[in-house]
């Protein structure tokens, strides 16, 4: 514990350091005064006495010293110093700080652009209850290849009865209706679920209160839920809204909550309604049909279960389904049922862009650092001489290079800056753009993590770019003017520094080229892939048609397709 308690005493003496001066000049002052009362009283003279006491003592400066290192304090008055030194000099060469900052914002704006993304939909946890244990289930087959086959209610009630994995299997699907009852009618996206839907996923409403059991019951009076962006967009957040009538497939619908500003899953909806309150999936033919399958279903599993587990209980189950129904379940056709993370499943379609776009500007970064190093060495040639005489002068190496290493990390801080500035403005382009992949695009934002890894990127890029010619200055004065007066170019050590650096952009160019020209080759193919029919003068249109006496033309989901 010695160790922990010497940096917590250094880091106290940051806020008090006139204080601790204040008390070390008087504890030095007593005691040169009880060491001369002592000399005097040996017989020794006023000015004999105080002088072989500040003898005896070492020396009051350097005893000074001493206890200054012992609080730290040397170390950050030197660091103060170059912190002040590395701003004068960028101050007196605004054109090459205005470059430099200029690169590497781009640089490390596109990294914290991206990473806010990458934040908020890969590592954030899920807003959601325990959502470790929340699972997606679902049944597919390999011929035809079919990854989502969907659920019909008589299989999900086998999968409730039969699973010794999963616990509260709750169902979803969406459709679209037309709400009746506001300034207009509205066609609003609805969310058919279980009652105890937004129970599983640990969501309580932020207004008035969520489904019951019995809001599921036959004959239930129907009611909603709202979603957050649809109470903002609609009803300008009134919680007043709690409890009005609408109309809805020729029946009055009360509205009962709303939910909070959390991502929706799997799809975002308008509105809310209870499996009973749905005319297609209560319709007689629907539920008896086993093979009526428009539902999706999820699960939780249970204490002390793993998703393996889960994956061979629910196969097993399918296994069961196919032997005794096999009208419902041809032989051949590989039917069976798996199980994912809930966080898996969110973010299935947005991890790889995500992934292959932090890469892409991880290179844009790599070209940026390399960049700024090759003007640090273009630069270091016109410093070589400062840097010697500074070295004559007594400053070791060590503390050139922490010189040069501060001021690139400033100049990197103030890219750092520039960055996170471009990456707020274009962040609403970015949260467009992962919405096509994942309801989550709502979370991304500018919070600690982007923060802190701003940063952190600013920090290692300053050290990354600057160390290279930071080792490679030459701090001996005879060397340089030996340089200077047999050539006007650097010496070997910078040279070859600067190839590497070229060589580095160029190699990290041509893979960034080469990938962009096989994105724009396979959009080129994609472009000319024959649909089989001539789309020349086709138009299409959609209708919607009530839903309170399904017949044969809308018993599919609410829409139709003219042409």
């Amino acid at each position: 514990m010695a160790a922990p308690r010497k940096l917590w005493f250094r880091l106290q003496s940051l806020g008090r350091r006139r204080r601790l001066e204040s008390e070390l000049d008087q504890e030095l002052a007593l005691h040169l005064d009880l060491e001369a009362e002592k000399n005097r009283s040996a017989g020794m003279s006023d000015d004999e006495a105080r002088r072989s006491a500040r003898i005896s003592l070492g020396g009051v400066e350097q005893t000074k010293e001493g206890m200054r290192d012992a609080w730290g304090a040397t170390t950050l008055e030197a660091l103060r110093q170059d912190v002040r030194y590395g701003l004068r000099s960028i101050r007196q060469n605004p054109a090459f700080a205005a470059a430099v900052v200029l690169t590497l914002g781009l640089g490390i704006g596109a990294n914290t652009a991206i990473f806010s993304v990458v934040n908020g939909v890969l590592l954030r946890p899920l807003p959601y209850g325990e959502p470790e244990r929340l699972v997606a289930v679902r049944q597919t087959l390999t011929t035809p290849p079919t990854p989502s086959l969907g659920f019909s209610e008589k299989e999900l009630i086998d999968y409730r009865a039969a699973s010794r994995t999963l616990e509260d299997l709750v169902e979803y699907h969406t459709m679209s209706f037309t709400l009746l009852g506001g300034r207009e009618a509205q066609r609003v996206q609805t969310g058919v679920v279980s009652p105890g839907f937004f129970d599983f996923l640990g969501v309580r409403p932020l207004v008035g209160r969520s489904f019951r059991a019995d809001d599921d019951t036959h004959g239930a009076e129907a009611v909603l839920i709202l979603s957050h962006g649809y109470w903002m967009r609609r009803h300008g957040g009134d919680p007043a809204v709690v409890g009005r009538v609408f109309q809805m497939n020729n029946r009055p619908h009360t509205v009962v909550g709303v939910l909070p500003p959390v991502p929706q899953f799997p799809n975002e909806n308008d509105v809310y309604m209870p499996s009973s309150a749905c005319p297609f999936r209560s319709s007689d033919g629907t539920r008896a049909n086993r093979g009526a399958r428009l539902l999706s279903v999820y699960g939780r599993l249970k204490p002390g279960t793993t998703i393996e587990q889960a994956r061979a209980d629910v196969a097993s189950i399918a296994t069961r389904f196919s032997a005794d129904n096999p009208g419902t379940y041809p032989a051949g056709s590989g039917f069976t049922t798996t199980a994912v993370k809930l966080t898996d499943e969110i973010t299935l379609r947005a991890r790889p862009t995500l992934l292959v776009l932090l890469g892409a500007v991880g290179c844009v970064l790599l070209i940026a650092c390399a960049n700024v190093a090759n003007l640090m060495l273009s630069r270091m040639l016109r410093r070589n001489r400062e840097l010697a005489m500074r070295a004559a002068l007594g400053a070791g190496r060590v503390r050139l290079v922490r010189q040069l290493l501060t001021e690139s990390t400033l100049l990197a801080l103030l890219g750092g800056v520039f960055g996170l500035a471009l990456a707020a403005a274009g962040l609403d382009l970015l949260v467009a753009f992962t919405a096509r992949f994942t309801t989550r695009a709502g979370e991304v934002g500018i919070d600690g993590a982007v923060l802190g890894f701003t940063l952190l990127a600013s920090v290692l890029t300053g050290v990354l770019f600057g160390a290279l010619p930071a080792l490679t200055a030459r701090p001996d004065l005879a060397e340089v003017m030996k340089q200077e007066s047999t050539r006007a170019g650097g010496g070997y050590g910078p040279r070859r520094a600067r190839g590497l650096l070229v060589v580095s952009q160029v190699a990290f160019s041509f893979m960034l080229l080469i990938a962009a020209g096989l994105m724009l080759r396979s959009f080129w193919k994609l472009q000319q892939v024959d649909p089989g029919f001539r789309p020349e003068n086709v138009l299409t249109a959609r209708s919607w048609v009530s839903g309170e006496k399904p017949s044969p033309c809308n018993s599919l989901p609410a829409r139709a397709l003219a042409s």
